[in-house]
This record gives C-alpha cells, structure tokens and sequence, in this order.
C-alpha cells in the first residue's frame, strides 16, 4: 500500500539551525513517536527501533535510516527501510529549508511509504489516518523544539 503526505511548517529558527537538527539523530528520535531507541552507524546511516499500533495492530519495526543527497543547509533526502515481524515498510521523505523572515524557516517536506504485510491489511483509511496523525505529530513537535531550542 502506498501513502503519501506532504507538508510545510513554519518553524521559529534561522535555516542553519533546522539544518543542525535534522541532523541531529537524538534530537530527531527525541521527538519522534514511537521511537525507543536509536544508534548511529555513521553521520548518514542509523538504525532505528520504532515502535506503532494501527488499530489492533501493534508492531516494533527495525529500520535502517539513511540521510543523502546533503544540500547544506538548504536541503537533504531520509530514506529507510523497515521490517517487522509479517511486515515491512520504505519511506523517501525529501526535505528543503528556506527563509522566510529573519530568523524564520519554513521546512518543506513530501513522504512516499510503501507499507507491506501486516501493517497493510488494516485498511486503507485506518492506516493512512494513524499514519497522518504520527507525521502531523512528528513535525508539531519538530518545529515547537527547534524553536524552543534556538532562543
């Protein structure tokens, strides 16, 4: 099943300073749902333990993460790639920060999920509705942080 989603929030912060937390894979996993644990491979690949239920559904992906195509700081691709048990999962997200004002950035993003197996045979409402509202979710708490954090 395929999903996509896409989105561009304001964030209260210069450029340079999204661009330092998106690279920042605590400070991204710190405001991720769902994510108990994280561990750097090297600066651009991580592994990642994230943990969901949609509907009566729970499942603990295992994901490989991987950052490419670094424009610093304007730009960049988060590619990973997940398994769980009966399940499996691909996700392209493509990321471009731009200013808007002085010391404000509007970081826009577009997501493409691939979802197998399990996960897939909720439906296609119940799936892409969970799926909005963690990534809704992910980039409120994003933004609300990294501008909390560049004050």
């Amino acid at each position: 099943m395929r999903l996509e989603f896409s989105g561009a929030p304001e964030i209260a912060a210069p450029p340079a300073v999204v661009w330092q937390r998106l690279l920042d894979h605590r400070f991204v996993a710190s405001v991720a749902p769902g994510v108990e644990s994280v561990e750097a491979v090297d600066d651009r690949h991580f592994k990642v333990v994230s943990a969901f239920g949609v509907g009566s559904v729970k499942l603990k992906f295992q994901l490989d993460v991987e950052l490419s195509e670094l424009t610093p700081p304007k730009s960049l691709k988060l590619s990973a790639r997940g398994r769980a048990p009966g399940s499996g999962v691909d996700v392209s997200t493509r990321l471009a920060i731009e200013p808007v004002a002085p010391n404000r950035s509007r970081l826009r993003w577009d997501a493409t999920s691939e979802v197998r197996g399990t996960v897939a045979s909720v439906g296609a409402r119940l799936l892409k509705g969970t799926a909005k509202q963690l990534t809704e979710s992910f980039w409120r708490k994003f933004a609300a942080r990294v501008a909390e954090r560049s004050k």
